[in-house]
């Protein structure tokens, strides 16, 4: 009997092995009919280089990675097993490797993230109507396929990256309001494309009152039939705002998971496991994909580096550094103190265990403040994951996007209600930085403060001192004193001072104008603090920065971007000279030219007497440990 039955096993493990060969064999040759396709015609693929002309290829060996995803799956199944919150749980490789390969093969404008251009002949006057109305080059957008295919800028570790073999059902919000249909179609199918179709539960599109250009029923039926039963849209009947629009998405959504993503954003290959795998670890998490950016003029697709979120006085959202220990541990996830607000997961439960988005909060921002800070206070985790990566289109920087037709303060009221709810003491920090937000009338706050107290938040302090201590060194509440401030005066030309002539921000400056009466209060143009930031700025938080070391270079006047770098200023009192750059760089100062009274950045010279400046007010203890602390290549010094 016993000979019998193990006849019959090993008749039955034959049969298993004789299928699993097979179906190893069928899948080789389908990927490598795909392979040889790809390089039959190389002279298709060819592409200038430098002058030369080189041919490029993709040096993946998709055979070879199928070969091993489908060994390691096959394999043997204990060995993939690990111990998880007491069971067992199967780990395995969610790439889709047909997509990847299917992906590889795809030419034309823009494939692979290239940069694209439109074909000479293109009406310009109807090129610019399009740029006023969006913000980025939409008849381009509409040259390059919805299912374009973009690289792949992960961290080499996060390729042979498995999760758990059983994930959440997720459910994907997008809110869309007069988006360009090609840059949401390309979102739409990039999506599609690029997630396991097992996990993703429901694509939930919110149309919030779009009037221009209407989203026309035939566009959504293509959408119906491309996506089936997956796809639900959901039209709101007055404009909601996207804060508003978000939740009720999330009032359809049935998915385990929620994710929230902006319009125009493009997913890449294995986005979504990486995403989900600490919210299985811990309910309480939320997740944030690293974000690589697409061009706004010509789509290409360029490579994000992981960051920190934060956030200055001003409530202005900020990346900070990784801190050492993340650094060191790329590409592990690594805590994130604020969420951009574009693109997150979120457990549906824990989602609404926070009291979803505050709904009083108008069209958008400080959203995404008030969500990271209850996150954080009331017992959760949020993680940046750089395995996840997403491209989102960013408008030109001069576009005005218009979201409401109201003349509210809706975004001063925004940041108001999350300071009276969530920051405790340091709201008076914030209303000191922008005093126009006392006077704001943002309705009653009762019902938010209650559900911090139920949920026993933390306090605000704790925050910054566990989550963000380098958040406060670097934007500190109270900040210290400035190491010089006043007028700018000219030794050369003592009657002359530094002025700002009121122009806007991003142009170039360089004028010397009559000097005010009195130094150090001087008129609101001549008013220059050498700050604690080490940046020579006006107290519109611009500053004044140097983009290159040719002869005569000129200083333009810039937002502060709180880097050091080409915004690192210092003040020698000995010599008079003003210099940019870092001590451990090449240096130069301001330099006059009285007769023309223009200002140029030139190597230093403590000879030379237009090089020499006095400041109307200087804190010399203070200057004289100007250096203290610095170091090259520390970027927590600032």
């Amino acid at each position: 009997m016993f000979l019998k039955l193990s006849g019959l096993r090993i008749k039955i493990r034959r049969k298993h092995t004789f299928l699993q060969v097979f179906l190893i064999c069928v899948i080789l040759i389908s990927i490598y009919q795909l392979y040889t396709h790809r390089n039959g015609d190389q002279e298709s693929q060819s592409k200038a280089d430098n002058g030369g002309r080189a041919e490029w290829q993709n040096w993946h060996d998709y055979v070879a990675i199928a070969r091993d995803a489908e060994r390691d799956r096959n394999g043997d199944q204990e060995s993939q097993s690990k111990a998880d919150n007491g069971g067992r749980a199967e780990w395995r490789d969610w790439h889709d490797y047909f997509a990847i390969a299917r992906d590889a093969e795809r030419e034309g404008i823009g494939e692979q993230g290239r940069p694209a251009a439109l074909p000479s002949g293109y009406d310009k006057e109807a090129v610019a109507a399009s740029w006023q109305v969006y913000g980025f080059n939409a008849l381009l957008s509409e040259q390059i396929s919805v299912e374009r295919a973009v690289p792949d800028f992960r961290h080499s570790g996060c390729l042979g990256m498995t999760y758990h073999k059983v994930l959440p059902k997720t459910s994907i919000i997008i809110v869309h309001r007069n988006e360009h249909p090609s840059v949401l179609q390309r979102t739409l199918h990039s999506l599609w494309n690029r997630t396991p179709h097992e996990l993703l539960h429901e694509l939930i599109l919110v149309d919030d009152f779009s009037t221009s250009p209407p989203f026309e029923v035939s566009l959504e039926q293509i959408l119906l039939t491309k996506f089936g039963t997956k796809l639900k849209i959901l039209k709101l009947t007055e404009h909601q705002g996207l804060i508003r629009a978000r939740v009720a998405g999330a009032r359809l959504a049935t998915g385990e998971v929620l994710v929230f993503l902006d319009t125009h954003v493009e997913a890449t290959h294995n986005w979504l496991p990486p995403l989900l795998q600490p919210i299985v670890d811990n309910p309480q998490a939320s997740t944030t994909p690293n974000i690589d950016i697409i061009d706004y003029d010509t789509f290409e697709y360029i490579e994000g580096t992981p960051a920190r979120g934060g956030f200055d006085w001003n409530f202005v959202y900020v990346e900070l550094p990784l801190l050492p220990e993340e650094q060191a541990a790329l590409p592990a996830p690594h805590n994130n103190p604020v969420m951009n607000g574009g693109l997150f997961a979120i457990g549906a439960k824990f989602f609404w265990h926070l009291g979803a988005y505050d709904e009083a909060l108008e069209v958008w921002g400080g959203e995404q403040f008030e969500l990271s800070f209850k996150i954080w206070m009331c017992g959760g985790r949020l993680l940046e994951v750089p395995c996840s990566r997403f491209g989102h289109l960013y408008r030109d920087g001069k576009f005005d996007v218009k979201y409401t037709n109201g003349t509210d303060d809706y975004q001063g009221k925004n940041f108001k209600r999350v300071a009276l709810v969530w920051l405790d003491e340091y709201q008076d920090v914030l209303y000191k930085y922008n005093p126009e937000l006392v006077q704001i009338d943002v309705g009653d706050v009762s019902k938010r403060r209650a559900l911090r107290k139920r949920l026993q938040c933390k306090p605000f302090k704790w925050y910054l001192d566990t989550i963000a201590p380098d958040l406060v060194k670097k934007y500190p509440p109270f900040a210290p004193p400035d190491y010089a401030s006043g007028a700018i005066q000219s030794v050369a030309a003592p009657q002359l001072c530094l002025d700002l002539m009121e122009l806007p921000v991003e142009n170039p400056i360089g004028v010397l104008r009559p000097c005010s009466p009195k130094l150090n209060h001087p008129t609101d143009s001549q008013n220059w603090q050498l700050t604690f930031h080490r940046h020579l700025q006006q107290a519109n938080d611009n500053c004044l920065e140097v983009q290159s070391n040719k002869l005569n270079a000129f200083i333009w006047l810039w937002p502060c971007h709180y880097q050091g770098d080409n915004q690192f200023w210092y003040y020698d009192h000995q010599s008079k000279l003003l210099m940019q750059g870092e001590p451990w760089t090449e240096r130069r100062c301001l330099e006059a030219n009285v007769n023309t009274r223009r200002l140029y950045m030139n190597i230093c010279d403590s000879s030379n007497v237009n090089m020499k400046w006095n400041f109307g007010l200087v804190n010399q203890p203070l200057l004289d440990k100007f250096f203290e602390g610095l170091q090259a290549n520390d970027e927590m010094k600032y």
